[in-house]
């Protein structure tokens, strides 16, 4: 694994005691919506997307995504969760992870690929020019 990276967008939330499974620590599966809720957070940060809930023309999907397992978290606690945009492409763009305890151990890593895609064509579509500028700041200082 390599080492993590604490991203400038960040998002707390709190482990709830539902959050855990019969081993005494969050489930695994449990990660996945944290990241999701902080992709979210993210995505209207950035305006990459209305959150009105109204039929979008275009935009996110999930395509895949890939967790890193690092420490074992269990109830109660906080976690930090911090996101960037790690790499683009016309249609695509990778957004990475690392999830943190309060004192300061990497719990999670990882990324998700995202396509921007066409909902009335059903096929993926470009980024808008104003996100590649956006991305394109962040790619070069995680990736610098």
């Amino acid at each position: 694994m390599a080492k993590p990276i604490r991203f400038d967008h960040t998002y707390n939330i709190p482990i709830a005691w539902g959050d855990m499974d019969a081993f005494g620590h969050v489930n695994n599966v449990v990660y996945v919506k944290y990241f999701e809720t902080a992709r979210a957070n993210f995505f209207t940060d950035l305006s990459v997307w209305n959150t009105n809930l109204k039929t979008l023309i275009s935009g996110p999907i999930l395509t895949h995504l890939e967790l890193d397992y690092r420490k074992q978290v269990s109830y109660p606690a906080d976690l930090e969760i911090t996101l960037g945009i790690t790499s683009f492409s016309t249609r695509s763009f990778d957004v990475s992870t690392s999830m943190w305890d309060k004192d300061g151990h990497c719990v999670i890593s990882g990324f998700a690929k995202i396509v921007w895609f066409d909902f009335e064509n059903g096929r993926p579509t470009s980024i808008t020019e104003s996100m590649k500028a956006t991305f394109q700041k962040m790619v070069e200082k995680y990736n610098a």
